[in-house]
């Protein structure tokens, strides 16, 4: 398996190599009554952005493709569809799966990434570069993916609501990612607190799915600190980093940037329901209630936080349309008007009327509760 170091972007510093790290949830899972999963091999090294580099004339790049970390440009823009000699940046930032394995009895991975027209192609297999580990009863299963990523993603007039359930949006190794909760079923908790995630914060759903619920630090070999580096992209197109920043213009210091996302009272006793149990309160974190900010590009980004809800809060863009992935009841349970339904008695999770307003619920859908 081919592996590159993170590449930095000239305008905010030098970074400076640190070793691989992991989540605390290695030690959670420690505790579940299994073994410790071994050391994951990582699916290659993810560049953090470079909008300037020129892996080749053609729109279409193959993820494996060379970059080269002297041809960046400085510029404080995370994906610049527009800079630069390369036509089509975003698929650079994904990751080289060559060589990777998910164990003997499992396809390898493959993965490639392109550009067509106004949309950025991804193509995946569904097969993880590192050791699987069964989190859950469902086998690792290999899927057909082409996810369809808006290539100049723009801020919409309102924030859509992330589903309850299924995929929000791609991983740089081309796996699903999804939200804060588990199934309906299972009362829609958090995966990552309920200690059910393996080792680089996946496992499978139903069909084999595999996918992500918190950030897949596992995937990087230099992740702490990093500023400008892509972990994914949610389905309205804007990227989603790792949570770091600069603290001056010359980065010779970073820090981490955090949800402003706050647990309700009762939350994890009484509030099953991680929506349900969190409320967003501008000025408690660094970022706003899309898990986000805009750079001084003027382009905006999500973060992968450390704390719920881990990836987005909402949707800031327009949500592309995509297939498979769903998992766990499957698909966008919102759809993309953002609209709740009105809650019927004893339902609590993902409606309007019940006089709490959490998670998906805002004045703009839900003025019962939010107004």
């Amino acid at each position: 398996m081919t592996t590159r170091s993170a590449l930095s972007l000239p305008l905010l510093g030098p970074t400076s190599a640190r070793p691989w790290i992991t989540l605390a949830l290695v030690a959670m899972l420690g505790g579940c009554g299994g073994e410790s999963p071994p050391p994951a091999p990582v699916d290659g090294a993810a560049p953090a952005l470079d909008g300037g580099t020129d892996p080749g004339t053609d729109a279409s790049v193959e993820a494996d493709a060379a970059v080269d970390p002297d041809a960046a440009m400085a510029t404080d823009a995370a994906v610049d569809p527009d800079a630069g000699t390369s036509d089509c940046p975003q698929a650079s930032t994904f990751l080289d799966v060559s060589g990777g394995s998910a164990g003997a009895s499992y396809p390898s991975p493959t993965l490639s990434a392109r550009c067509e027209g106004d949309f950025v192609i991804v193509d995946a297999n569904g097969i993880i570069g590192y050791t699987f580990v069964p989190m859950t009863p469902n086998p690792l299963t290999a899927q057909t993916y082409s996810w369809r990523l808006p290539r100049r993603p723009l801020a919409a007039a309102a924030t859509t609501a992330v589903p309850l359930v299924g995929t929000t949006g791609i991983a740089v190794n081309g796996m699903p990612l999804y939200g804060p909760t588990e199934a309906p079923m299972m009362g829609s908790s958090d995966p990552f607190l309920d200690g059910i995630l393996d080792y680089c914060n996946g496992h499978t759903a139903p069909g084999g799915v595999y996918h992500y619920h918190a950030p897949p630090e596992c995937l990087f070999t230099d992740y702490e600190g990093q500023t400008h580096l892509v972990v994914g992209y949610a389905f309205d197109g804007f990227p989603i980093l790792a949570p770091f920043e600069c603290t001056d213009a010359a980065c010779t210091t970073t820090r981490e940037l955090h949800s402003s996302y706050v647990e309700r009272a009762g939350y994890r006793t009484t509030i099953t329901n991680s929506w349900d149990g969190h409320q967003y309160q501008a000025g408690h974190g660094d970022l706003d209630e899309c898990n986000g900010k805009t750079l001084p590009s003027g382009e905006y980004v999500y973060y992968a936080t450390r704390e719920f809800p881990y990836f987005m809060g909402c949707f800031r863009g327009t949500p592309q349309a995509n297939s498979g992935g769903g998992g766990g009841g499957g698909g966008m349970m919102m759809g993309g008007g953002g609209a709740l339904p009105m809650c019927t008695p004893g339902m609590t999770m993902m409606c309007c009327g019940d006089g709490v307003c959490g998670g998906p619920e805002t004045a703009a859908n839900c003025a019962a509760d939010c107004g």
